[in-house]
């Protein structure tokens, strides 16, 4: 097959991680595979982590001046380059970048009534923090794709698909490679310690990996942190490491907290094995039983988890891997205890990492993302949507 992806930057986001995983598996299994971002980045962020057959696209030579022409500069893209959009299998879209190119691209095809790829898209925001409206919206656009994946179980997205049976829809869980989590050597994990500013004196460090982003909630980790810190006084020390447009409020509120010397904040993560070398806890966000791609390299590292649960409405389960809780006071209290018992953490971590190497593969993904590649096309193939019937 042919297949394409489509984001917004090759940076260190999970989503993007996660495209660029599939496109590296998809390529050793013999696809040509594509992937479009609006503008070039610093390699070290992501694209030079990709396999050197993966072709990238990039829709403009630099950072555009705007936010909006960063979507205007889409539409002429995509007429410039529809013959070779046309030729195209698989076209699979992720985020909101990622979205209004491929409804765009379906519009022209609808209009142009030519041969097109499946366009897939994989909704990377399930159980954040949206507005209503915008959800609206996106479910709106959602509608016109020929399959729409889901990461994890949603209330609303559920009765979205429920109610669109004719919409291929299914849930297909994160993965991560396993080949590039090896271990941090002693003299590199010290290094990095003193370079956050974390003291010798230190005995505990908790921590965090992810984009600040308002719809991510960065802010809850810090009652937690402020409880811990009570508790633990300066044994503990705190990591939120990311960068994103919450950075700086996310500083002014450590301030608030009083935590400015016990949370360490060092910016963009490029290589998520050193901050997570030096946690003995890790805490993520879970919607439901399903957590982030950091979280799930932090248990495949041997960190214990515990989650941040984002759902109202959700109950934690015996078979839960990760531990999870709304209350955050009993979420800083369960992480106390299991920093005081290293016998239980040593205990909860090998499980974690175990269950990760049995359910969360990089593998298990992929084919179940091609399984549905082949599934949509076939169906776009038979509803004779694709059949040329004009020149481009």
């Amino acid at each position: 097959m042919k297949i394409t992806h489509t984001i917004p930057l090759l940076t260190k986001g999970g989503a993007e991680r996660v495209a660029a995983d599939l496109a590296n598996y998809a390529v050793s299994s013999g696809h040509e595979v594509t992937i479009i971002a609006a503008y070039p980045v610093d390699a070290a962020q992501l694209s030079g982590t990709l396999h050197p057959s993966v072709k990238i696209v990039y829709v403009s030579d630099k950072m555009p001046h705007t936010r909006w022409s960063l979507y205007i500069s889409v539409f002429p893209w995509i007429w410039r380059n529809r013959k070779w959009l046309a030729q195209q299998d698989i076209l699979h879209c992720h985020l909101t970048y990622g979205v209004a190119f491929g409804t765009l691209a379906h519009f022209m095809f609808a209009v142009l009534r030519c041969k097109r790829p499946a366009i897939i898209e994989t909704y990377h925001s399930v159980g954040m923090s949206i507005p209503a409206s915008l959800q609206w919206a996106h479910a709106r656009l959602a509608e016109h794709f020929d399959a729409f994946v889901l990461m994890a179980e949603d209330k609303y997205w559920g009765e979205f698909t429920k109610r669109r049976p004719s919409l291929l829809s299914a849930i297909i869980y994160n993965g991560i490679s396993f080949q590039r989590l090896t271990d941090v050597d002693l003299i590199a994990r010290e290094r990095y310690r003193r370079e956050v500013g974390i003291p010798d004196n230190c005995r505990y460090i908790v921590g965090a990996v992810g984009r600040l982003r308002p719809d991510r909630k960065p802010w809850l980790y810090l009652p937690i942190f402020a409880y811990i810190a009570n508790a633990l006084g300066s044994d503990v020390h705190f990591i939120i490491g990311g960068d994103g447009p919450e950075y700086d409020n996310m500083r002014s509120l450590i301030n608030k907290y009083g935590l400015d010397k016990q949370v360490h904040m060092p910016g963009l993560i490029l290589d998520s094995r050193l901050p997570l070398s030096i946690m003995d806890i890790y805490i993520t966000l879970n919607v439901g039983p399903v957590t982030g791609i950091a979280a799930l390299e932090a248990a495949y590292l041997k960190i214990p988890v515990l989650a941040i649960q984002l759902r109202n409405d959700y109950k934690a389960r015996p078979k839960d891997w990760i531990w999870s809780e709304k209350n955050l006071s009993k979420v800083a209290s369960e992480t106390i205890k299991l920093l005081r018992d290293q016998a239980k953490r040593r205990v909860l971590s090998s499980q974690q990492a175990e269950y990760i190497r049995s359910h969360h593969t990089v593998e298990s993904m992929a084919k179940a993302y091609e399984d549905l590649y082949k599934v949509a096309l076939d169906r776009l193939r038979s509803s004779g949507k694709s059949m040329k019937r004009q020149a481009l």
